[in-house]
């Protein structure tokens, strides 16, 4: 792996680390996210827990496209643009658009973060790929 495919998976395990910050109180203590964020505390309470599994399931895929760029390209590029893009897209927009509580522009910002240095680490790890050789052949080399 190249320098910049190493530190995309870096990213990415960073990444999933950050988000159980926002799994764990969503999925256990939701009510006391909710109240540091400034955010209205909705009846039922379920639908904040159901997006903290949620969460954590996206984070979980993440880990295939982390562990190996080149071998699970759709995977790693699907973590940058569909869900760390759509994220920030969404929250954003929510928050600018559709009126919702500002504590959206948290989860806006974070996914804005990230789908901006992963995007950029994965598109010059693809860029600058060095074709794999077999390992007879790098004997020789």
């Amino acid at each position: 792996m190249n320098h910049y495919a190493k530190w995309f998976s870096r990213m990415v395990w960073l990444g999933i680390v950050v988000n159980m910050f926002f799994i764990i109180p969503l999925c256990f203590f939701p009510e006391v996210l909710l109240s540091l964020l400034k955010m209205q505390i909705p009846v039922p309470i379920i639908w904040v827990r159901a997006a903290g599994l949620l969460l954590l399931e996206l984070s979980i895929l993440y880990i295939p496209g982390a562990i190996d760029p080149y071998r699970y390209k759709a995977t790693a590029w699907m973590s940058v643009v569909v869900t760390r893009g759509a994220g920030a897209t969404f929250f954003l927009s929510a928050v600018l658009f559709f009126g919702q509580d500002l504590g959206f522009i948290t989860i806006a910002l974070v996914d804005a973060f990230f789908v901006i240095v992963q995007g950029t680490l994965l598109f010059l790890a693809m860029k600058t790929q060095q074709p794999e050789m077999p390992e007879t052949v790098q004997e020789f080399s």
